[in-house]
């Protein structure tokens, strides 16, 4: 039997001799590992499609509960995020937060769609904004959304000094002081890439760029405590930046 699905590389390991096994995240069929088969051999047909990020329609055959790799026609190679190494770590971070929160054989159309979208607009543009935006919404989509709008033991606005719950994943006020310190260029930063209005704007580009990176040390640090896993591509591009 074949299948034919929409996916997105997240990870590869090498198999065999000349193989890779892939693991897929499909649009029709959630994740799932396929088996490509001669792909590390120079000049083979479907090299392409087991190259990281790689977004193509795969024609898998199906023996039971396994899956080979039978044609790919590329949709997107994402070729830029491989010329700049701030990118290509970024996109390390998307596939990888996806193969961390994603369960086998799950739809999730929203996340997949929100994945190749961040992709696009780190080839376009600047990474750290665009990986931001996808790590928010990938919290959302996993149950684990942020309120970035009002304290979570008062209600009052946040603005000036507020404080984050690693635990109970909330943000609170200066008067219930929960949790640790988070500047404002931080939350000015969350909140433009989930897009919202920033109380507070950032005096200078260095600290919008500086509350970018505490924004990413945050969510990670959020995701680790309520998935107790890791993502080593997101620990590797924060020591980078």
């Amino acid at each position: 039997m074949e299948r034919k699905v929409d996916a997105l590389v997240l990870r590869t390991a090498d198999f065999g001799e000349n193989d890779k096994m892939l693991t897929l995240f499909t649009l029709q069929s959630g994740k799932l590992s396929a088996a490509a088969k001669g792909v590390r051999k120079a000049g083979a047909k479907l090299r392409f499609a087991a190259q990281p990020f790689c977004f193509a329609e795969y024609v898998l055959a199906q023996k039971g509960e396994r899956f080979t790799v039978i044609s790919a026609a590329q949709t997107d190679g994402f070729y830029p995020l491989r010329e700049d190494l701030g990118k290509f770590y970024a996109a390390a971070c998307v596939v990888g937060l996806c193969d961390a929160l994603l369960y086998e054989n799950i739809v999730n159309e929203e996340l997949f769609l929100r994945a190749v979208e961040a992709l696009r607009a780190m080839c376009e543009g600047e990474a750290l904004p665009a990986l931001l935006t996808f790590f928010l919404k990938a919290l959302e989509l996993s149950g684990y959304m942020l309120d970035l709008s009002a304290c979570a033991g008062c209600g009052a606005v946040l603005e000036g000094q507020v404080f984050f719950d690693l635990t109970d994943g909330c943000f609170y006020c200066a008067d219930c002081g929960r949790g640790a310190g988070v500047r404002a260029a931080t939350l000015a930063a969350l909140r433009r890439c989930a897009g919202e209005p920033a109380a507070e704007e950032p005096a200078s580009q260095e600290e919008g760029q500086a509350g970018e990176r505490r924004a990413l040390k945050l969510l990670y640090a959020y995701f680790c405590a309520k998935t107790e896993s890791r993502v080593r591509a997101v620990e590797e591009y924060l020591r980078l930046e």
